[in-house]
């Protein structure tokens, strides 16, 4: 019995050994055909920020995330599919410097992670507050000929916002869009979109009715 199993491995080595690295070669064929790559460009999601605690800013917003999978995989792929979300459980007041890990990105099945551009993300938190702020509204143009403006309004005239302390420090007034008033002959009542000109801050809502009224000029 031995020797049988013995010269059942001798004879033929060589067509054994071929016969074997093929086998091999095919898995990986069959595995790997039309395997693929890609990159996808995928915002940052926060979850568990303390609560008191606001993000401030960040040193980036979007990863670029290099993936190689099936190419009928890929083709499905959506760019809503994926998902980068960063956990702030343990971040501190102040400078935080994070790792985007693998276990960072949400990924459909059989699709695997190459590479994530960048590594790391730097994010500053503050405290949290809100405060309430007068409504001023900005106006351009000028009446008709024989008209002024005698009095202008907002409803509401203030606003409560909220975010990052040190961002709503900067803040006294929220601004409406500009209402343009050339040539108006009458008082005028519009809804008016609110202004951030570029600060950070939250509201409950995004318009005023804002009320013009004329007098003729004696």
């Amino acid at each position: 019995m031995k020797r049988t199993f013995r010269r059942f491995l001798s004879e033929n080595l060589t067509f054994k050994i071929i016969s074997i690295a093929l086998a091999i070669f095919l898995w990986f064929f069959v595995t790997f055909k039309g395997q693929t790559e890609t990159s996808l460009e995928v915002p940052i999601e926060f979850k568990n920020t303390p609560s008191g605690m606001e993000i401030l800013k960040q040193n980036v917003k979007k990863v670029t995330i290099s993936v190689s999978a099936r190419e009928r995989i890929l083709k499905e792929l959506m760019q809503n599919n994926v998902r980068v979300v960063i956990d702030l459980s343990n971040v501190k007041l102040g400078e935080n410097l994070i790792p985007i890990t693998k276990s960072s990105v949400k990924l459909p099945r059989g699709i695997e992670i190459l590479r994530i551009e960048p590594s790391q993300i730097k994010i500053y938190l503050d405290e949290k507050s809100q405060k309430i702020v007068p409504v001023k509204v900005v106006l351009t143009g000028n009446p008709s000929k024989g008209f002024y403006v005698a009095a202008v309004s907002s409803e509401p005239s203030s606003i409560k916002i909220e975010g990052a302390k040190r961002e709503l420090d900067r803040i006294r007034v929220i601004k409406t869009e500009t209402i343009d008033i050339e040539g108006i002959s009458e008082d005028l009542n519009i809804q008016a979109k609110i202004n951030p000109e570029g600060k950070i801050f939250r509201t409950d809502r995004d318009t005023v009715y804002v009320n013009i009224k004329l007098r003729r000029q004696l």
